[in-house]
């Protein structure tokens, strides 16, 4: 018999994930080592390090595991669909653990190909294949032209927000970018219509 050795205990996986955002989120990224997650964890630093390379990778798990991006794109109007699009971005990148979190992320990923492609994979490949679900579908309904530059729309949509998470300075993440992107985007593919369906939910007013 093949001793494959014993199963790991998921609820250590759980509590390195758990321990780790709330550290971030409460002292910051560039205060939160491994030792001290491994021990609000209850376990070892040889343990967390079985698991993980690096503290970044464990906050990039815990980001990417417990912000599951899935709006629904497909309403038959491409406004609505990229503002919906856009609403769930907003709550990404407006949550505590991604405000603290992004920038170490981003800094250790210049040096870190494993890091970037999890990034990459992880965070921004789901929200690109949502806009280009959302192109897609509006050009099979023949509301645009075919053969839109996605990259370029999906740039248009997720650029400013992650600056604006990167740099508060810019102003906020809120509804307001939400009309301004959505609005960039739609003149990108040249699309002629109204405002989205859904315009006036979740706005500030």
């Amino acid at each position: 018999m093949v001793n494959t050795g014993r199963p790991r205990d998921s609820s250590i996986d759980d509590a390195i994930l758990d321990e780790a955002a709330r550290m971030v989120v409460e002292n910051g990224y560039g205060a939160t080592t491994i030792d001290a997650v491994a021990r609000a964890a209850g376990t070892t630093r040889p343990a967390v390090y079985r698991r993980y390379a690096s503290l970044a990778q464990i906050v990039s798990a815990a980001v990417s595991s417990r912000l599951v991006f899935d709006p629904v794109v497909d309403s038959g109007d491409l406004p609505t669909d990229l503002r919906r699009i856009q609403q769930a971005q907003v709550a990404f990148f407006t949550d505590p653990l991604v405000v603290k979190a992004l920038p170490g992320l981003i800094e250790e990923s210049s040096r870190n190909d494993a890091l970037r492609t999890r990034l990459l994979d992880d965070v921004m490949a789901p929200r690109r294949a949502a806009v280009a679900t959302a192109v897609d579908q509006a050009a099979a309904r023949g509301d645009i032209e075919v053969g839109q530059n996605v990259e370029q729309v999906a740039d248009l949509l997720i650029g400013p927000l992650m600056l604006r998470t990167l740099l508060p300075a810019l102003g906020p993440v809120d509804e307001g970018i939400v009309a301004t992107t959505v609005a960039a985007a739609l003149n990108a593919v040249h699309h002629r219509g109204g405002l989205p369906r859904d315009a006036g939910v979740g706005s500030a007013d």
